[in-house]
């Protein structure tokens, strides 16, 4: 989105990017592994990473899916990438101010969509979600993600012409004002010297959201140090090389070559960590870190903030495992896709008979995954991978 921001007569170039690229889609349909982060689709990646979850995990997303909110509820919508690292935010105190809300078919209010452009889909998903938040009752949502919350607040009234009569509140303002008035208590300085990664979304918001976020790690106990390209210059996690898709079998080395550019950046910096506040970017991230070999930590901010607040989390065993169980996954979703052809986004609800909690047996998967488990196939793998990557530019 950065060019919207460049545009000296705010003639909104990325909308005509995107514009584009619903014409594509509406002409040639989506690559088959674009699938992969259709929750309507099967296999999906959340169908496919429930083979995976530990119980304490089923038990997090079971609460938060299977919750029928009620007139009155103030509803944090935890999003469809928080949901593939529930780790970040499940068992923290932080989630005693809502009623948390896991909805797969709400689509993250269409925002990984609307960046690929396809933007009749987004169009069907805001009625709907306007339509469920109506039988809900609820007068406040907190989105998690800043992606969320502006599409619900900006783009569905303005593009889509569906405007919502919730009170929508940013998490970021919500935590902010919280660890300001003292109700959340940092007793814990997180004495580490971090850089920021800022994504797309948030340069649909400006300074005010890059602030607001630094100064939630700065009331942490962390240092900051700004990598070259920063705020509405910030480097893409690699998100939007899908975006723009030509061919899917070099798809995902495309992504992580992205995730390379910015991993160079931070790690140039003499941070000691990588700070996301974005969930859609913190599984691209730490997939990319492993298979790069990067030694940078990534946290999402949350994980800092409940440091700060004194809770413990399982850092980092638990972003290598969910990071190779996604690695595992794109890789079976990449090899099935090379024999399916370009699809439509029929379906904006999912068969729960076949979606989230009704995985198949999926051997060859559980195979890849068990392979993946041993460090030397690891190393393997990834040396592998990098070595592919740069001949996909040759392509």
């Amino acid at each position: 989105m950065s060019c919207n921001l460049a545009c000296p007569v705010d003639a909104k170039p990325y909308n005509l990017i995107q514009q584009r690229w619903n014409n594509r889609y509406k002409q040639c349909g989506a690559p088959p592994l674009y699938k992969f982060v259709c929750p309507t689709s099967s296999p999906n990646i959340w169908q496919l990473l429930n083979i995976f979850l530990t119980d304490e995990e089923r038990g997090w997303i079971s609460h938060w899916m299977d919750y029928e909110p009620m007139h009155g509820d103030e509803v944090l919508l935890i999003g469809n990438y928080l949901h593939l690292f529930p780790f970040i935010v499940g068992g923290s105190s932080l989630l005693d101010q809502f009623r948390p809300v896991d909805r797969l078919d709400q689509w993250e209010a269409g925002a990984y969509l609307y960046q690929g452009g396809y933007l009749d889909v987004v169009q069907k998903i805001a009625v709907q979600t306007k339509r469920e938040f109506d039988t809900w009752g609820v007068k406040k949502i907190v989105p998690m993600l800043d992606a969320v919350h502006h599409l619900f607040t900006t783009v569905h009234p303005r593009e889509m012409g569906v405007s919502h009569d919730q009170e929508f509140v940013n998490f970021t303002d919500w935590l902010l004002e919280k660890i300001e008035t003292g109700a959340i208590e940092l007793k814990h300085p997180v004495e580490k010297l971090v850089t920021v990664h800022d994504n797309c979304y948030s340069k649909a918001f400006g300074q005010t959201c890059w602030d607001s976020h630094r100064e939630i790690l700065k009331r942490c106990g962390c240092t900051l140090v700004e990598m070259r390209h920063n705020r509405e210059n910030g480097l893409c996690c690699g998100f939007g090389k899908g975006a723009s898709w030509t061919r899917n079998a070099t798809l995902p080395f495309e992504i992580i070559s992205e995730g390379a550019r910015k991993f160079k950046e931070a790690e140039e910096t003499g941070a000691q960590a990588l700070v996301s506040y974005c969930g859609g970017c913190i599984y691209l991230l730490w997939a990319a870190r492993e298979l790069l070999g990067s030694p940078m930590d990534v946290y999402h901010s949350i994980e800092i903030v409940r440091m700060a607040m004194g809770e413990t989390i399982n850092y980092p065993q638990d972003h290598i495992r969910r990071a190779w169980d996604i690695i595992a996954i794109i890789s079976y979703q990449l090899m099935i896709s090379l024999f399916q052809k370009n699809f439509s986004i029929e379906s904006l609800h999912y068969d729960e008979t076949r979606s989230t909690f009704m995985p198949k047996e999926f051997r060859i998967l559980k195979t890849i995954r068990s392979l993946l488990d041993s460090s030397l196939f690891r190393r393997f793998y990834a040396a592998l991978f990098r070595q592919i990557m740069p001949l996909v530019k040759l392509i």
